[in-house]
């Protein structure tokens, strides 16, 4: 079933958390630090804590945030046990062994879930492009460029599969790749 879905894609490229790795059990360690922030503060916040290898305490010190070394040390220990509730999504280890292309990574990461997929030897991506280390996040254009890049495929012959419109369907769109769905993709190997 997957020749249908795969015509003429010679390149996958995988958001990561949602789409290959769930978490189990969600904290929402970012919430405390941003309760008192102002809307710009939080965008502030996101955007530091995902395109940059920043510790909390420098991205707090930062934008002015005035969180707490307990809210730090709390947030810190949420995400520790994030990372460590971390499982490969239903189906994604079938999937990937039977993928009739080759495969990148692409996601929106703080450094602090980067070791979540250390954690999957199922997990053998051709590239891996994390927003913490390239400086620019989905849906900036120029993350897409860097997986185009990294692909070395023409750009129409790349599929995106997530599970965010905007930055893993639109962006990719826009960027001249495909891009789908993780739930329509998986269906095609159930």
């Amino acid at each position: 079933m997957q020749n249908g879905v795969l015509s003429g894609i010679e390149l996958v490229c995988f958001d990561l958390f949602g789409t290959l790795i769930e978490i189990t059990d969600r904290r929402r360690p970012f919430a405390p630090l941003r309760r008192n922030l102002s809307a710009e503060k939080v965008q502030t916040m996101r955007r530091l804590a995902m395109t940059s290898c920043m510790a909390l305490e420098e991205i707090d010190e930062e934008i002015q945030g005035g969180a707490t070394v307990a809210e730090i040390v709390a947030a810190r220990a949420d995400i520790a046990h994030e990372v460590a509730s971390t499982r490969l999504r239903a189906g994604v280890a079938e999937m990937l062994s039977t993928l009739a292309v080759p495969y990148g990574i692409c996601s929106n990461l703080s450094p602090d879930y980067v070791s979540a997929l250390a954690r999957f030897t199922e997990l053998d991506p051709g590239f891996r492009i994390m927003s913490c280390d390239v400086g620019c996040m989905k849906p900036d254009p120029e993350i897409y460029e860097l997986v185009i890049e990294a692909a070395g495929v023409p750009r129409a012959n790349i599929l995106f599969v997530g599970d965010t419109p905007d930055a893993d369907i639109e962006g990719p769109r826009q960027s001249g790749m495909q891009s789908t769905d993780i739930e329509l993709f998986l269906s095609f190997w159930r």
